[in-house]
């Protein structure tokens, strides 16, 4: 890690990512070009990883001092990933970007000029600036257009948000440090939760229409039912912990009910 503090930490969750991880971390850190406007840190945090992701980051970032890998037994989820990476991230802006390059470095780094006018910026595939560099799978555009509405379904504050699942998103560590108590749910819907408690304590959120390439081997694209009824659990969890039924969550119960079914989503 950086002996110094960095002003930019980039954090990228990296699941059974050994077929894409290589390309995403050298635009990332070889040889940094897109930060260099800012002492910069890379992130990457693998859970539970079955294939050689760790062995190909660890080599890869073997001689570049900016990169560090985190590395976990178990599944964590993407969310849960991510707040883990983010108790070792020192930098005062924080951003974390998909592993599969689905969105380039060049995009994100869009996103982090923009971070002296907002708390949060969201990229985005649904704005009129976007662009999706090619045609998506009926079942993915099925999934996530039917997950964006029932989001604002049942968040209101989210009604001008066009795309929370965009796998990039740059904010301030000082967000991050007041919210990080609410953020509660570890699986693809932890976006929903940052963006939806970011609003809730006022911070200043822009979505920002980024160039988006679909890319083959999606996390989700072996498993839709699965993955969608997971979702939509935790949108509805979610919901209850911003409610006056807060102390629903806290049943042993609904706790105990709640525990086993993350661990059977996560077989």
């Amino acid at each position: 890690m950086l002996d110094s503090k960095p002003q930019l930490s980039v954090v990228v969750p990296a699941y059974n990512e050994a077929k894409r991880i290589e390309k995403t971390l050298n635009g990332l850190i070889c040889p940094n070009r897109l930060f260099a406007d800012k002492t910069c840190e890379v992130l990457i945090v693998m859970d539970g990883c079955t294939d050689n992701t760790p062995l190909i980051v660890k080599e890869i970032i073997n001689h570049n001092q900016n990169a560090t890998a985190l590395v976990f037994p178990s599944r964590l989820g993407k969310g849960g990933a991510i707040m883990q990476a983010l108790k070792y991230a020192k930098g005062d802006v924080i951003a974390f970007i998909d592993a599969d390059g689905s969105v380039s470095p060049e995009e994100l780094h869009k996103l982090v000029m923009l971070t002296d006018c907002y708390d949060l910026i969201i990229g985005s595939r649904y704005r009129v600036d976007s662009k999706i560099g090619c045609k998506r799978s009926f079942k993915r555009t099925l999934m996530s257009r039917t997950f964006n509405v029932f989001s604002k379904f049942l968040f209101w504050r989210l009604h001008d948000i066009k795309d929370t699942q965009c796998g990039v998103k740059v904010f301030s560590k000082r967000l991050f440090d007041i919210i990080q108590s609410d953020l509660l749910i570890t699986d693809f819907a932890f976006d929903v939760n940052l963006i939806y408690s970011s609003l809730s304590f006022g911070f200043k959120v822009k979505e920002i229409g980024v160039t988006w390439m679909d890319k083959d081997g999606s996390k989700l694209s072996g498993s839709f039912l699965k993955q969608s009824f997971i979702m939509l659990f935790s949108l509805t969890r979610l919901r209850l912990y911003y409610s006056r039924f807060r102390k629903i969550l806290k049943w042993r119960g609904f706790d105990v009910s709640t525990r086993l079914f993350y661990l059977w989503s996560r077989t």
